[in-house]
């Protein structure tokens, strides 16, 4: 793993080996190293290639690193509170028109008080932030010069040269995720991430539910966004790894990715569902 640190204001990057890969720019944002070469992919297990190191979240993104964000991206006018919701410009792309879209959906966690200013519930405070639109998880990698991870690079990840059905083997219980229905400490809502680290917590033993990586909760938990679409006319984009209030365990799946809603009906491109969440991606150039 490395170290990447902000080192000055337009937050450009510097690597250190052999150490832990901690962004100074987020309170313990941990990036872990892809390196190049082959990994595994889809159902039938087919062998590709990515050709470059990229750097990856070691843990979803959390309510507290979320909430800082919404805070000084609020002082900075890139988002704003209007109507108790939590609205960001987008300035388009090839397949979406540049409008304003919900960044998130207040929750029990997230929240605003009484003064219409935003609150977090410190109880959340380490789950990952949920009920996240992809825009919402966008405009958080564009503040801190992230971006979301492609479907190939989540799998990579996740799995690496394994025909594994899961990141960390072929078998799955309520030790290893938390699905729907799961039955661990935190149900029916999110667990801590990094929660299935092969320990006990009030009565509860885990299994270490580690990716090929070093990635957590990269089955269940919060259903994760990536940077594809389902094809190239189609401006919705859609996620990977399940989440914990709809999925269960055979769409924990590495090569899973949700058709709901797709082909007819589409939600409006700001809707999100429940579970949605997501962690980073860092590369290197």
């Amino acid at each position: 793993m490395i170290c990447i640190g902000c080192i000055n204001s337009n937050c450009s990057f510097q690597i250190y080996e052999n150490c832990n890969a901690i962004d100074t720019v987020i309170e313990n944002v941990i990036l872990v190293k892809v390196n190049p070469g082959i990994y595994k992919s889809g159902l039938n297990c087919d062998q590709k290639t990515i050709d470059y190191t990229y750097f990856i979240g070691k843990y979803e993104i959390t309510n507290k690193q979320f909430f800082d964000f919404l805070n000084k991206a609020i002082k900075q006018k890139k988002v704003v509170i209007k109507q108790r919701q939590i609205l960001c410009y987008f300035p388009g792309n090839k397949s979406v028109k540049s409008d304003t879209f919900i960044v998130k959906y207040l929750d029990n966690a997230i929240f605003l008080n009484n003064d219409n200013k935003l609150a977090l519930n410190i109880k959340y405070a380490n789950h990952p932030v949920i009920s996240v639109s992809w825009f919402g998880a966008t405009a958080f990698c564009l503040f801190y010069n992230f971006e979301l991870p492609t479907a190939k690079e989540w799998e990579k990840a996740a799995r690496g040269n394994n025909c594994f059905r899961f990141p960390w083997g072929n078998e799955i219980d309520s030790t290893y995720a938390n699905f729907f229905n799961s039955n661990d400490p935190y149900e029916p809502g999110t667990t801590p991430v990094g929660f299935y680290n092969g320990l006990t917590v009030n009565n509860f033993k885990t299994k270490n539910a580690i990716s090929a990586y070093g990635c957590y909760d990269m089955a269940g938990n919060a259903w994760e966004w990536t940077n594809d679409k389902f094809d190239q006319n189609s401006s919705y984009y859609y996620g990977k790894g399940g989440g914990f209030n709809l999925h269960k365990q055979a769409q924990m799946q590495v090569y899973y990715i949700s058709s709901f809603r797709v082909k007819e009906n589409r939600p409006p491109l700001d809707r999100t569902h429940l579970s949605d969440g997501f962690r980073v991606v860092k590369h290197i150039k």
